[in-house]
């Protein structure tokens, strides 16, 4: 099978650091069962938080070959708060996007790379703020849009190093992942094995 960027070999167990916008940086964690599901979870550390802001992952594989693979995955992106003004008629707010995607890859040799498409759903500030927004203290709305992004991953099976961005609701990241085999039933391979 392809060294994907999306989806894990059953029993590998993959630990990964991203850099990027809008987090500063976060840190994963995600298991790979049956060769077609992923499981995972993601600490985001945004800009002026002491304590990080948890979010799941999942990826499913409707195809996996050599070349090419075929599947779709969840992911959720956070941003920092909207700033406080002083001004009483903005209000400050936590935005998050839902990323619901296909995902399309191809693979040769140490690079895999390929794109995303799907379902984005976030909350986007108001442009006219009524009084009744205000006595509420609603600032934003949640709005589904189309999606898109592309993903290129340079590596082994083992360890590699993952661009990756999104829009509508911006978000860019590197990640490096280390991925382990814990009961996997493949051979297990050197560190520098395709």
């Amino acid at each position: 099978m392809a060294r994907s960027a999306r989806y894990l070999d059953h029993g590998v167990i993959a630990v990964g650091v991203g850099l990027g916008l809008p987090q500063i940086y976060r840190l994963e964690l995600q298991l790979g069962l049956l060769d077609h599901l992923t499981l995972g979870a993601t600490a985001h550390w945004l800009p002026g938080q002491v304590r990080p802001s948890w979010s799941p992952k999942a990826a499913v594989a409707f195809f996996r070959g050599r070349l090419l693979e075929v599947g779709a995955f969840y992911q959720q992106v956070l941003y920092p708060p909207t700033r406080d003004d002083g001004d009483p008629t903005t209000i400050a707010f936590q935005r998050r996007a839902h990323y619901l995607m296909a995902s399309v890859s191809l693979s040769q040799a140490w690079l895999t790379g390929g794109f995303d498409i799907g379902w984005a759903r976030g909350r986007e500030a108001l442009t006219l703020l009524t009084p009744e927004d205000l006595e509420t203290s609603t600032a934003f709305t949640v709005r589904d849009r189309l999606g898109a992004g592309l993903h290129l991953r340079f590596g082994t099976r083992r360890v590699g190093v993952t661009m990756q961005a999104w829009y509508p609701y911006l978000a860019a990241e590197l990640v490096l992942d280390v991925r382990f085999g814990a009961f996997e039933m493949r051979r297990r391979g050197g560190w520098r094995e395709l």
